[in-house]
């Protein structure tokens, strides 16, 4: 048990906390670069010895993390700062893990779900203070095109990454799904793959072997890495890693040639020839051979079935981005259909002699586009529609835009980072969405003609759903985003990690992430992706708030205006309030 004693919560200098925490795992990281394991393993045990890694595990688990009030089979949802002392003087290692709470949730458009196995708030902490050793050791060592659950990766970057290795070449698909990833890894191969020994080799065990509990049965858990779980995904995410490495050295005996020349490519080019993009149990394998992407999915079932993982026979095809040859037939796994879909996204080569891409100067005869998937599209509507036809029954208009405008926000900036704008499936969602209001806005009215006092215009725009100079419905056309273009979103660097040191980089990267509003882009911006109250740099763990400098409330009266604004760590913002308050 740590010493926490004669120090309070709100008295705590987080940004010395988390820049020692932050030093330690650069070294971590550097070491684990450079295949010290010796030098790794003694600086994990000093990170997880010290007080300033508890008190930010226990924050990030009991103040940051967005999920906070869910509780475990204790019941407990929260904890007070006095508390969050005590808690982050318990943690030690091994602590016999208590058994998970199960929790089902529905899988959108399935009748299926999906099971969830809730860690107490104390297990939660354990696995947070592990993962702050554990994260940066790997960081080091995952494969550059492996874009789930890591930090400063997304599912936006696995995506440009694919239209990227496409624009050149039309290439077949190993279009992959893992059946129960999280369910069904071997715990004997994980532990052996993490490689720990002793009491942190036992405390991963006591978390895998924990057992769940469903309606207060008790069940066994032999295998698997619950979802749920803060450090499940990472975990999920080693057991995975070296399938690109193991699949680029698995078609020696294949020939494969250049596509210009017909030149047979030494071994180095060929295994550059080959795309391996996984985002957490989703992958897809990328070549423009076939027998090479046949012979992957043979050696991926053989990759997988040694830590006790299998393909999906249901959801794994075989496809071809632009025309199938007679000889790619069923009994081979091919559908019988062009393209393929990933991460809610459709990508698709379309034959064309305008705006085709250029390979060596040559016009290729086709241009490769990638858009929201049916499924995406349908999902977004039918949400669309149940706020504004269901939902929007007890609502006014104010309202009903501050309702609309976070969905539409958070579905266009991600679907929208695509050719979407190109392909017009962003003007169709706002189409679809003004026929919608318009319902809405006549049945509020009584008629059509009365239903036309809720638009405005403004400018060139005729129909702006709003009250004007007060409040507007954003549409899903001002979150286009082309991909791999330098007014666009440019995915990570490959080799780049946050643990790195590279301040500039990732602190200019945090300001142009599309999921970001506009204001906070602006705001990240002028403060250089820096936190204005810690003057840290913000990271991807990092809950980001946006703040008043002058505050609204009586007496301070200050204005809500961009030069009145500020952006700080949710931490930072609680103890600014509290200073705020406490003042006189």
């Amino acid at each position: 048990m740590c010493t926490l004693n004669n120090i309070e919560w709100k008295a705590i200098d987080w940004k010395i906390v988390q820049s020692k925490v932050f030093v330690w795992q650069q070294e971590i990281y550097t070491a684990s670069k450079n295949g010290d394991i010796s030098s790794v393993r003694k600086l994990q045990h000093v990170l997880l010895k010290s007080k300033e890694a508890k008190l930010l595990a226990v924050r990030r688990v009991t103040q940051d993390n967005q999920g906070k009030k869910t509780a475990g089979i204790d019941g407990i949802k929260s904890l007070n700062p006095k508390q969050r002392l005590e808690l982050a003087g318990k943690l030690c290692f091994p602590t016999p893990a208590s058994p998970l709470r199960r929790v089902w949730l529905p899988k959108p458009g399935r009748t299926e779900k999906r099971p969830l196995g809730i860690p107490t708030i104390h297990d939660r902490a354990l696995q947070a203070l592990l993962k702050l050793a554990m994260e940066p050791e790997w960081e080091a060592r995952f494969e550059p095109n492996s874009f789930g659950f890591r930090p400063g990766r997304s599912a936006l970057d696995a995506v440009a990454a694919i239209k990227n290795c496409l624009v050149k070449r039309s290439k077949y698909v190993l279009d992959a799904d893992i059946a129960k990833c999280f369910d069904t890894i071997d715990h004997a191969k994980l532990l052996d793959k993490i490689g720990f020994k002793g009491i942190y080799r036992t405390q991963l065990k006591y978390w895998l072997k924990a057992g769940v509990l469903d309606a207060n049965i008790f069940q066994q858990t032999e295998k698997g890495t619950p979802q749920g779980g803060i450090i499940s995904p990472l975990l999920a995410n080693i057991a995975l890693h070296g399938l690109e490495t193991h699949l680029k050295g698995c078609f020696a005996d294949i020939p494969v040639h250049f596509g210009t020349s017909g030149l047979k490519m030494e071994p180095g080019d060929a295994k550059k020839s080959l795309h391996v993009i996984r985002y957490a149990d989703d992958f897809v394998i990328l070549h423009y051979n076939r027998d090479v992407v046949l012979r992957c999915k043979e050696e991926t079932q053989k990759f997988l079935a040694d830590i006790g993982l299998e393909l999906s026979t249901a959801k794994t095809r075989l496809a071809h981005t632009l025309v199938l040859n007679e000889s790619d037939t069923a009994e081979l796994g091919f559908d019988g259909t062009t393209g393929f879909n990933f991460l809610g996204f459709t990508f698709k080569q379309l034959k064309t002699v305008h705006r085709s891409a250029w390979n060596r100067g040559e016009r290729l005869g086709f241009k490769t586009l990638v858009y929201p998937s049916k499924a995406s599209l349908k999902k977004h509507q039918d949400k669309l529609k149940y706020i504004v036809l269901d939902k929007g029954k007890g609502l006014d208009q104010r309202r009903l835009i501050k309702t609309l405008n976070p969905v539409i926000r958070g579905w266009a900036s991600y679907f929208g980072t695509s050719d979407a704008n190109t392909t017009g499936h962003l003007a169709k969602q706002d189409h679809l969405l003004y026929l919608k209001l318009r319902r809405w806005s006549k049945r509020i009215k009584g008629s059509a003609m009365g239903g036309t006092s809720f638009w405005f215009k403004a400018g060139t725009r005729r129909w702006n759903f709003g009250i004007k100079n007060f409040i507007k419905l954003i549409s899903h056309t001002e979150y286009s985003l082309p991909l791999n273009s330098s007014e666009g979103y440019v995915r990570v660097r490959q080799n780049a990690s946050p643990f790195d040191g590279n301040e500039t980089y990732w602190s200019s990267r945090i300001s142009r992430l599309p999921r970001h509003p506009t204001i906070i882009k602006k705001l990240l911006k002028k403060q250089k992706g820096r936190c204005k109250w810690c003057g840290l740099i913000f990271t991807d763990d990092d809950i980001i708030e946006k703040d008043h400098i002058i505050p609204r409330r009586k007496p301070f009266n200050g204005p809500n205006e961009l030069s009145n604004l500020q952006l700080l760590h949710r931490h930072c913002h609680d103890t600014k309030t509290a200073t705020e308050i406490a003042s006189p």
